[in-house]
């Protein structure tokens, strides 16, 4: 698999799902490789990805601000502070991202399975990853907001 077909298949995914929720186009303003675990947003959601050869992890990281427009736009509820609903709005967003990402991945000739989500939320947190998978991170802008996708696959 090579970069730029994971890059593109990001991107769709990012543009498909986000972008059409709040209604704007994303920007992909940074790619690079991620060494530490900083630089997460207010909420995080993980997906672990996996096939009988490989291991990895989709990680999908919004500014609170996305996760509430989405929920203004599609569901019509006014929120100001991260709460349940905001909770499952994310893992819910995260879930239709890491579907398209790999729908896309799969024309390709990789499949992959990914798992429940699980979601991270607070100032500062952490998501710690096995160093022994490399990751990838793309940092987005959409309607002045930021929301930082991580993407890392080995082998077993």
């Amino acid at each position: 698999m090579n970069a730029q077909k994971v890059t593109d298949s990001i991107k769709k995914a990012i543009e498909e799902v986000v972008g059409m929720y709040l209604m704007d186009k994303p920007n992909l303003k940074e790619t690079k490789v991620k060494k530490d675990d900083s630089g997460l947003k207010d909420i995080s959601v993980i997906v672990g990805l996996a096939s009988d050869k490989l291991e990895g992890v989709l990680i999908v990281s919004y500014d609170k601000e996305i996760i509430f427009d989405f929920m203004k736009n599609i569901l019509g509820e006014e929120v100001k502070e991260i709460n349940k609903e905001v909770i499952d709005a994310s893992g819910e967003m995260t879930n239709q991202i890491s579907g398209v990402f790999r729908r896309e991945l799969e024309k390709a000739g990789l499949i992959l399975e990914g798992s429940t989500p699980s979601i991270v939320t607070g100032n500062d947190h952490k998501i710690e990853i096995p160093s022994k998978i490399p990751r990838m991170a793309f940092l987005f802008e959409i309607n002045g907001k930021e929301l930082l996708v991580e993407f890392g696959l080995t082998r077993k």
